[in-house]
């Protein structure tokens, strides 16, 4: 396809996707019932679904069970957060499509995938673009949403960002995402801020323009967010170092 056949439909696509609400995350009720799961310090449960609806339904569960407010999981039977295959590729792009998202840029490598006795309820990805990364084709399906399935995509995908990098020896990069100021709570949750959108990437801002004007159309707008990983220098304890955060310094 030319040039602009491409970015067009992406932007056509992009758009469209801004005004069904941004990512397909839903807060609708599902299937699968969750109770709370506490994160440890090993990380995500990697064989269950870790998230929350919003702040307020976590923090109101935390209270009765006395644990943490970072994660759930299904009652009825267990689901799985899994890195994404080859053989995922045609049901990644249906989600996609179905969502009349943005169908490129669509390698399963680079995707988390939410699992269920075989059947894919959730999909999501941290992608490279430009020399940045975004995180973006963030679905879950109608029948699964609001049991905190996107958050514990997320988790996982930021989680794994920081493992590639940290294993390489190097600083791990911040993840950016475009989405609509009415869904930016969901992000702050997770540590998200938001940041000028003049300070994405060109690409990023390409797709923001056009989105933004039929966010704008509907009542709504385009923001950039922005995870900053924290930075920290770590000694054994026998070299008598601190433990500090670098962001501080």
């Amino acid at each position: 396809l030319p040039l602009w056949a491409v970015i067009a439909a992406g932007a056509v696509s992009l758009a469209t996707a801004f005004t069904h609400g941004g990512m397909a995350l839903g807060a609708r009720s599902g299937a699968l019932r969750a109770s709370l799961l506490c994160r440890g310090a090993g990380g995500a449960a990697r064989s269950s679904f870790l998230g929350h609806r919003d702040g307020a339904t976590a923090d109101r569960r935390a209270g009765r069970s006395g644990m943490g407010t970072l994660g759930l999981r299904a009652q009825e039977e267990d689901g799985e957060l899994r890195a994404g295959r080859d053989a995922d590729a045609e049901t990644i792009k249906e989600m996609v499509l179905e969502e009349k998202m943005n169908p490129l840029f669509l390698s399963p490598e680079n995707f988390v995938i939410a699992e269920q006795d075989g059947e894919i309820f959730g999909i999501g990805q941290i992608r490279p673009i430009d020399k940045s990364w975004e995180l973006a084709s963030l679905v879950v399906k109608e029948e699964a949403r609001g049991n905190g399935i996107g958050t514990a995509i997320v988790q996982e995908l930021l989680e794994l960002h920081q493992k590639k990098f940290e294993a390489e020896g190097k600083g791990v990069p911040p993840v950016l995402a475009l989405t609509l100021k009415e869904t930016k709570p969901f992000y702050t949750r997770m540590g998200w801020l938001e940041q000028p959108m003049s300070m994405a990437p060109m690409k990023m801002q390409a797709e923001a323009s056009v989105g933004g004007v039929v966010a704008a159309l509907t009542g709504n707008s385009l923001i950039c967010v922005k995870y900053k990983f924290p930075s920290v220098e770590l000694d054994s304890e026998q070299s008598g170092t601190i433990i500090k955060n670098v962001n501080e310094t």
